[in-house]
């Protein structure tokens, strides 16, 4: 199945803001063996006050009054994009603190399931609750809503179709959510990992390969009655409804999530908890999906 057609990801997500005063930046000093917070300046006229920065794509540009324009390690892309809703806080520079994915409000009803799951699933999800504490799909929702706000203010094709403000589709967020999650929790259970956050982002990647994600499609995590893990009817009915174009749309999205945080990131890694400590804070339990309980007492669940 072909992907969207693509615009110029170099000038994508444009976006320019002028700070009327200074910008305030953390620079290592290494006289004090620390980090030092100090203005950005023009490296021609020194100037501090009125910069204009600029982002596009992956990349930022800065401006002064004068007409000087230079690039700065300490301002990147999602900076730039960050700045209008950090009003008050510190300039994030190369991090991502805002959290830019938008929700969906809608019915949170799980999708109740038409046959009993397979044996090994049911096994499974037991073993990542002993070991994790929360249903698999809890954590894989967790960890694909973090990977993708780290990506969307960091490239400008994200920025452009998932954020409703620059022309993005907010449904289209949350199905990318979903299907790196969906992802996720396929390769943890295939792989028979305890645990969501210590799945590879690269088997992750191979499931969501051209050719090889249509099965994620009829994927329905077992989840835990009363607990949770479970899909959202609504998103069970989309999964099953939509057109191909909107499928390739949500998997274009996926993929571009998972390989920005595998080969582009300020610090790649193998695994999602390896990326944690990068990526924004998202309310953890997935309360945003679906109101989630306490656990049962493991020895109790299915009989057991």
């Amino acid at each position: 199945m072909a992907d969207e057609p693509e615009p110029d990801e170099r000038t994508a997500g444009a976006v320019t803001v002028t700070v009327g005063g200074e910008v305030m930046v953390m620079r290592y000093d290494d006289l004090i063996d620390d980090g030092v917070e100090i203005p950005l300046y023009c490296p021609v006229c020194g100037r501090t006050a009125g910069i204009t920065l600029h982002a596009e794509g992956r990349t930022a540009r800065l401006a002064c009054p004068c007409g000087h324009a230079w690039s700065d390690p300490a301002v990147a892309a999602c900076g730039v994009r960050q700045l209008l809703h950090l009003r008050g806080d510190r300039f994030p520079g190369t991090r991502v603190r805002a959290v830019l994915l938008p929700r969906i409000e809608e019915p949170t009803e799980p999708e109740r399931p038409t046959s009993e799951p397979p044996t090994s699933l049911l096994k499974w999800e037991d073993l990542v609750l002993r070991n994790f504490g929360r249903p698999a799909l809890t954590g894989c929702l967790d960890a694909a809503a973090g990977l993708t706000s780290w990506a969307l203010p960091t490239d400008g094709l994200l920025y452009e179709r998932l954020y409703p403000p620059a022309g993005g589709n907010a449904v289209d967020a949350h199905m990318t959510v979903v299907s790196v999650a969906l992802a996720l929790y396929r390769a943890g259970y295939g792989h028979g990992v305890a645990r969501p956050t210590d799945v590879r982002l690269d088997d992750v990647a191979a499931l969501l390969r051209p050719g090889s994600e249509a099965a994620l499609r009829g994927l329905r995590p077992a989840g835990l009655p009363g607990v949770g893990g479970q899909l959202r009817l609504t998103d069970a009915h989309r999964l099953r409804t939509a057109s191909d174009r909107v499928w390739s749309r949500w998997m274009w999205a996926a993929r571009r999530v998972v390989a920005l945080n595998t080969t582009v990131a300020e610090a790649p890694a193998g695994t999602v908890a390896e990326r944690h400590p990068y990526l924004p804070d998202i309310a953890a339990g997935s309360v945003w999906y679906q109101p989630v309980s306490e656990p049962p007492n493991v020895g109790s669940i299915r009989g057991r």
